[in-house]
């Protein structure tokens, strides 16, 4: 048996029955060899009395398992979104730094 190339056009989703959006500032990926595993969190930071920023344990508010093999396609369109936005409003600021030290918005 052959397998076949079987393209499908996705227009965009019905939000109607999706709850509102949440607020995500950290993501955490890991991955098995079926999938990727994308979970979001709530980083919250507040100052000692000493000027000192404290940051709490990020707390997970959402997560999104997404098959391995639309992975690069989900890449490629987070980077044609990012690239409009900074073609519209510049570089995002502050810059994020990776949690292995490299900056973010330089690979």
């Amino acid at each position: 048996m052959d397998p076949q190339l079987v393209t499908l056009a996705v227009d965009a989703p019905d939000r109607s029955a999706v709850g509102p959006p949440v607020y995500a500032n950290v993501a955490h990926v890991s991955s098995t060899p079926y999938d990727f595993r994308l979970t979001f969190s709530l980083l919250s930071t507040s100052q000692d009395g000493r000027a000192r920023l404290v940051a709490e344990p990020p707390r997970a508010i959402a997560e999104v398992v997404f098959p391995a093999g639309a992975v690069d396609s989900l890449v490629e369109l987070l980077r044609e979104e990012l690239d409009r936005f900074v073609d519209e409003f510049g570089p995002p600021r502050p810059s994020v730094q990776r949690a292995d030290g490299n900056d973010a918005g330089n690979r």
